[in-house]
């Protein structure tokens, strides 16, 4: 894992994550989150496949990098509807990361007695998810109601899952959740989402816990496989 965190790879992920607050925090033009937003998951997903990571969590991210493009139509010059491409693509890398987690560690944990009330931090995100979505349940279209129910029941399974098998999965998968959470309250019309505190506020919590994640992930596969990072 030294090598691993030494990555040119992962360097690269740390400035294009830089040049995504950079973008918010000095208001620059546009243009920047081009090159932003269209690289930190990748980067960070040619971290993961250097350090021979899962193939699952290298396609999860995959997802996530699909569901940040679509999720801002601006940069490809959609329309409102690929929002409902981008949610399915986030829903995509949420049972993925299921997956993955539940193969690396929640499955093993979930028979240890002493690592089960842990399964409990899924009440308190469902609890968050819920109220979110009941906050912005009147003014979100019968599709989009639908949908966020359906993805926000697969963000709280992702922060359960994770929790269970490793605490800092854990943590990484709770401000996961809360950026999407975010995200509801946006959609909803309860948060400005064009304001720059809310932008700097998703992406934030968006990269630590992508980023978090990630790294744990890649070390509890540590010790069953030999670095071939360079």
């Amino acid at each position: 894992m030294t090598s691993s965190a030494r990555s040119p790879w992962l360097a690269a992920f740390g400035v294009a994550a830089i040049a995504q607050l950079a973008l918010i925090v000095f208001r620059l033009p546009p243009l920047f989150a081009v090159v932003s937003t269209w690289l930190v998951a990748p980067l960070l997903a040619m971290w993961v496949w250097r350090a021979r990571g899962p193939k699952l969590l290298i396609l999860a991210l995959a997802m996530f990098w699909a569901g940040d493009v679509l999720g801002n139509p601006r940069l490809i010059g959609l329309g409102p509807g690929a929002l409902f491409v981008s949610v399915a693509a986030y829903a995509t890398a949420g049972v993925l990361l299921i997956v993955v987690l539940a193969r690396w560690g929640a499955i093993a944990a979930m028979r240890e007695t002493g690592r089960r009330w842990r399964a409990g931090w899924g009440a308190l995100i469902l609890a968050a998810a819920a109220t979110a979505l009941a906050i912005s349940w009147s003014d979100l279209a019968p599709a989009l109601r639908a949908f966020g129910v359906a993805y926000l029941l697969i963000v709280v399974v992702v922060a359960t899952t994770a929790f269970v098998a490793d605490l800092w999965a854990g943590l990484g998968a709770t401000l996961l959740s809360a950026s999407q959470l975010l995200v509801v309250l946006e959609i909803g019309g309860r948060i400005d989402g064009t304001t720059s505190a809310f932008r700097l506020a998703y992406w934030v919590l968006y990269l630590l816990g992508l980023f978090t994640i990630a790294m744990r992930v890649v070390r509890l596969r540590a010790p069953e496989v030999s670095g071939r990072e360079t």
